[in-house]
């Protein structure tokens, strides 16, 4: 989100305005430049996304030109990539040309192969510098615009400095102040209010802040976010090897992260993209979401074989095709459970291999517990409804050994899957359920076969 974008103005978008809008470009197209005017760039892109495909480019047309950057910088990747496929590359440039550097970088990282050479063409030095990075590390999140101070600068003379600056040459939200020496290596950090409230005479040195918190260009995004919430910080400078200052990372590039991880995160869970757009063409999507599908194919094959495998025991006994959903069901759930604490504790790096079997101890304790008071439940109910006892054994102990195998199973997958260089977010659901699925028939209808038959 750029640092730089206008007060939000006081139009909504609301149902009503929305459906006027879809009227317009339909009957009206003159009135719709009118009825978006008043819009915050934010509201025209959630305007957008809510459109098909071919309304989208009718309504960019309207757009005006000074706002269609800020517009395309708020648009999620999917419908952004669209957008950008058809404008030439001096409108992609004219668009982005009062963005913030970070903005700018994100728009032309999803350009295609050949605009993007042709937008990078027309770019300045200093926004090519940026390109080199990869779009979800720090150097990519950072932007160039920042302020910076000599450390034997006094108050007054920075202060006079930032009132005979450009508009254009100081970023709209400072905050922080940036301390260097005469090589631009950053020797420490000052609050822009600590500053202004000093005494004019006093050196900048003598108010800063040493040995700040930085970060450098390789470090993944995920792991700015963390430093961010770890520190307490609105503003973060991103140095190279020498310490020498490459720029800054702020709040609002973070918040955007965090939201940015959290739909990847509940997208790659279902083996989804994040980029997935709603009104994406239907070959698309069903290209998108058949590998995944067929992933689950197998695995419900497998637990299909395990039942076949005692298919005569459940002919004697149809009581067991009833109970052994049941048994699978609440594994599934415990090892989601264990699952989703797990994952958590990887992104935070809260699990190390230090604490991993002590966490994995505690899980399988939770996991046998639950499993135990669950099963004595279903026991009871079980003889209460077909006055068998025995059965009643039987799942009792396949739901406490299904509890158990479910905690061992949430906690390791992941653990094994981050050893291995994969995202534990994306592929550890479905191994979970494949694992208490499996276990669980295999175990309910394994014990009903040696006590029951």
């Amino acid at each position: 989100m750029s640092d730089t974008e206008a007060p939000i103005k006081g139009q909504v978008l609301t149902e009503k305005l929305y459906e006027s809008i879809l009227v317009a470009l339909d009957k009206k197209p003159a009135k719709v430049a009118k009825l978006i005017e008043p819009l915050h760039p934010a509201d025209i892109a959630d305007l957008m996304e809510r459109m098909q495909p071919n309304l989208r480019d009718r309504l960019a047309s309207f757009i005006p030109h000074d706002h269609l950057g800020e517009v395309l910088s708020e648009l999620s990747d999917g419908v952004q990539e669209h957008i950008l496929q058809g404008m030439e590359a001096a409108e992609v440039v004219e668009a982005v040309a009062d963005l913030e550097t970070d903005d700018i970088a994100d728009i032309v990282q999803h350009l295609d192969e050949g605009q993007a050479e042709e937008t990078i063409d027309l770019l300045d030095r200093e926004n090519q510098k940026l390109l080199k990075y990869d779009a979800d590390t720090a150097g990519g999140l950072m932007q160039l615009e920042l302020v910076s101070v000599r450390e034997n600068a006094s108050v007054s003379e920075f202060i006079e400095k930032m009132r005979a600056a450009k508009e254009d040459e100081v970023p709209h939200y400072i905050g922080t102040v940036f301390v260097v020496d005469n090589r631009q290596k950053l020797i420490g950090v000052a609050s822009l209010s600590h500053i202004i409230k000093s005494a004019p005479h006093k050196k900048i040195k003598s108010i800063m802040r040493k040995e700040p918190v930085t970060i450098k260009p390789s470090l993944p995004q995920e792991e700015v976010a963390t430093i961010f919430e770890k520190y307490d910080i609105h503003s973060c400078a991103v140095v190279n090897q020498q310490g020498v200052l490459l720029g800054r990372i702020t709040i609002h590039d973070v918040l955007d992260v965090i939201i940015e991880e959290q739909d990847k995160d509940v997208m790659r869970a279902a083996g989804l993209s994040e980029t997935d757009d709603l009104f994406s063409p239907v070959s698309q999507t069903t290209r998108r979401r058949f590998p995944w599908l067929v992933l689950n194919l197998f695995t419900a094959v497998l637990a299909s074989m395990v039942i076949a495998m005692f298919e005569g025991d459940i002919q004697q006994l149809v009581a067991l095709a009833v109970l052994m959903p049941i048994v699978a069901s609440m594994g599934g759930n415990a090892g989601t459970q264990t699952l989703t604490v797990t994952v958590r504790g990887l992104a935070t790096k809260q699990i190390t291999m230090k604490n991993a079997f002590y966490l994995l101890r505690k899980e399988l304790l939770v996991g046998g517990f639950n499993g135990l008071f669950l099963g004595a439940l279903l026991a009871v109910m079980t003889v209460v409804a077909y006055g068998n006892w025995q059965l009643a054994q039987v799942i009792l102990a396949a739901t406490f050994i299904n509890h158990v195998l479910a905690a061992l199973a949430g906690h390791y997958v992941p653990i094994f899957l981050q050893k291995m260089g994969k995202d534990p977010a994306i592929s550890s659901g479905v191994l979970v359920t494949t694992v208490t699925d499996v276990c669980g028939f295999f175990v309910f209808l394994g014990l009903a076969s040696l006590i029951l038959m």
